[in-house]
């Protein structure tokens, strides 16, 4: 293997990696996330490649020239990335909430973003921010963390061997990459699948497996047999193909073993095509536009999630093969500006002096610098006058209440009220209590409402709820929650018995509670999680229908218990026309967001008409005096709950001619 040696069937490599990663992201490949894997075993063989020619040549390895060339290599195209994305957020552009932009930004810079990505896993919020456009620099950091860490390892592993062979590398290699893929398999049953797809030590075990190849190629002889080497690059060629294809999901048997297998056969091709350029894959890979897609790579790779997250179907106004085409045009122009003006200049670069020198951590300094000014949390969304839609369809009117004899409402004597649910209640509870405390009619005495709440989910449901009622002594009770949807979907009439026993427990005769209020669930529009516009459709599709299902089972408990439980519709607000709507109007038509960025949560406006729905409806069965004027705009506004996470609630405004968005099948 020559000390300096090119091999263009590896740039094919490159381009079939980031092509099935490219695939993938724009949903077309469902286990093109194998491209990365291809990335990890290439980089492990061509480092330690490097490494060895080193020692083998100067008897060491100089470790300051070592990490000075992989900054120059990947530090430029990385700077400039993360500028463009901080100027983009400075000038407000669509898609990216700033504040949520600045830990993902500093983690990329710094090379732990795949450690950042793990913590953030375990927010129960981090499926409500908007989607993350440096997603995908998490196999960055842990290339970065391996190249920083295995020179020492190398040369820790040698002098072990006395400089003699390289039989002690190989050896201790091979027992540190066993000991990654056993713990990889473990974590992704005990710790999940995230934590076993993004720990530095559940995938190091790749680039280890790429630096044996390199070994053995280092102490193999001339080919003798090139043949056998064509035909093991086929096979080897073709387990990538399959793993590839069947590993949509990821499905759990690639934990298992598979994505080892797939990983032997990417190193199969690479050692193959070293050993034998000539071979039938080597050669295909050595073709002209996937060495040029390969030599792309790197910067292709920063740039098309970013692209793919921002020139989606809202920013955009395009769908289809249109936007496909945009996406692509963009990511590889991109690419193109950023390899051929930076990445690839920069290379070239005599860095002995020792300005040039001063110019790495001035652009580091001023890159962070650009970040943290141009990701200050955004003002918060504010609120406004509410004035209610007219119902865009028949609905019945509340039932008559019956409060107990001699028991009139009145400011002297407010009616006690607790409200329940799930987050979505608790970021609405704000304005529902203010609403009702405008009348001057009601005191909120107890707010419970938090993520995750539901009566499947709330196992102790059955003394949680007297527990609260004996120590706030309310007479009314209101809410809505969602987290109850799939088991109602799953057996509606199992939900409905239980559903009427919770009720039941709340209004036990002489425990004070007169009358619960269940609301409608506020529709839900499209989540951002989702990049992939016919994977959110299906996803909203899914929620929305199991939502209806609650929905209904919500209105049908309520007539057990005649005189003592309303169900009240919000659609009229959050669904006016079958459309979901993340902003409204306010009286005076300035659009007001009402709704967080992930298209579930209540922003100031949003609790602020859901409030003003809940009095209005309320108002003629327990005669409510009317609100105070000016109740939307108090203190409430500012709960923490609206900017949980940060930048949930920007001021910011729709796109041009907004007309919301079609709900998928009933409203819920």
């Amino acid at each position: 293997m020559g000390e300096h040696r090119y091999w263009p069937s590896l740039d094919g490599v490159r381009g079939v990696a980031i092509a099935a990663v490219v695939a993938y992201h724009l949903g077309f490949l469902g286990g093109g996330w194998d491209g990365v894997d291809v990335f990890f075993v290439l980089s492990g063989f061509l480092i330690t490649s490097l490494l060895l020619s080193e020692q083998a040549t100067t008897g060491g390895v100089r470790l300051r020239s070592f990490w000075a060339r992989r900054a120059r290599r990947l530090l430029p195209a990385l700077l400039l990335l993360l500028a463009a994305l901080a100027l983009y957020a400075l000038a407000g552009g669509p898609g990216v909430v700033p504040s949520q932009l600045r830990s993902p930004a500093v983690a990329t810079l710094l090379y732990f973003a795949n450690w950042q990505q793990v913590a953030a896993g375990h927010d129960y919020f981090a499926h409500f921010q908007a989607a993350n456009p440096l997603l995908h620099t998490w196999s960055l950091a842990v290339e970065e963390q391996y190249y920083l860490v295995w020179p020492l390892l190398f040369m820790g592993l040698i002098w072990l061997g006395r400089r003699r062979s390289i039989r002690a590398l190989a050896v201790g290699t091979a027992l540190l990459a066993t000991g990654s893929a056993l713990w990889m398999g473990v974590a992704a049953h005990v710790l999940g699948p995230d934590r076993a797809y993004l720990g530095t030590d559940t995938r190091v075990w790749e680039l280890l497996l790429g630096g044996l190849g390199a070994m053995a190629l280092r102490s193999a002889g001339p080919t003798r047999r090139p043949v056998l080497w064509s035909w093991a690059t086929v096979v080897g060629a073709c387990g990538v193909a399959l793993g590839t294809t069947l590993g949509q999901g990821p499905p759990g048997w690639m934990w298992d073993g598979g994505l080892v297998a797939v990983a032997l056969g990417v190193l199969v091709v690479v050692m193959g095509s070293v050993r034998h350029p000539q071979g039938p894959v080597a050669r295909l890979l050595a073709v002209g536009p996937l060495r040029w897609l390969g030599r792309i790579s790197y910067s292709l790779y920063l740039w098309h999630w970013p692209v793919i997250v921002l020139l989606d179907q809202t920013n955009t106004g395009v769908s289809g093969a249109p936007l496909l085409a945009l996406r692509l045009s963009a990511m590889v122009g991109a690419a193109c500006v950023s390899y051929f003006a930076v990445e690839r200049p920069l290379r070239r670069v005599d860095f002995h002096l020792w300005w040039r020198r001063a110019l790495v951590p001035a652009g580091i300094l001023g890159v962070i610098g650009a970040v943290l000014v141009a990701t200050v949390p955004p003002v918060e969304a504010s609120t406004g006058p509410v004035a209610l839609a007219p119902a865009t369809r028949a609905a019945a009117g509340p039932a008559p209440i019956a409060l107990p004899p001699g028991r009139v409402v009145t400011a002297a004597d407010p009616l006690r009220a607790w409200i329940v649910g799930d987050s979505v209640m608790a970021d609405s509870a704000p304005g529902v209590g203010a609403a009702l405390e405008a009348t001057g009619d009601v005191d909120v005495v107890a707010d419970s409402a938090f993520g995750g709440w539901g009566l499947s989910t709330d196992r102790t449901w059955a003394t949680d709820l007297p527990r609260i009622i004996g120590q706030y002594h309310p007479e009314m009770v209101i809410g809505t929650w969602s987290w109850d949807d799939q088991p109602a979907q799953q057996d509606p009439r199992a939900y409905l018995l239980e559903l009427v026993q919770a009720l039941r427990t709340i209004l036990a005769p002489g425990d004070g509670v007169d009358l619960v209020v269940l609301l409608q669930f506020p529709q839900i529009g499209p989540n951002p999680y989702w990049i992939d516009p016919a994977e959110q459709a299906a996803a909203w599709a899914t929620a929305n229908a199991r939502q209806v299902v609650w929905n209904d089972v919500a209105a049908e408990a309520v007539h057990f218990f005649p005189g003592h439980a309303l169900y009240l519709q919000t659609d009229r607000l959050f669904a006016p026309g079958d459309r979901y709507f993340a902003w409204n109007r306010t009286p005076a038509g300035a659009w007001v967001r009402a709704r967080k960025i992930d298209n579930t949560h209540m922003c100031p406006y949003g609790a602020a008409q859901l409030g003003a729905l809940v009095v209005d409806d309320l108002s003629p069965v327990l005669g409510l005096a009317a609100m105070t004027p000016g109740w939307e705009l108090g203190s409430w506004v500012h709960d923490p709950n609206f900017d949980d996470p940060p930048g949930a609630c920007p001021d910011d405004q729709p796109p041009p001619r907004y007309r919301g968005v079609a709900v998928p099948g009933p409203p819920s």
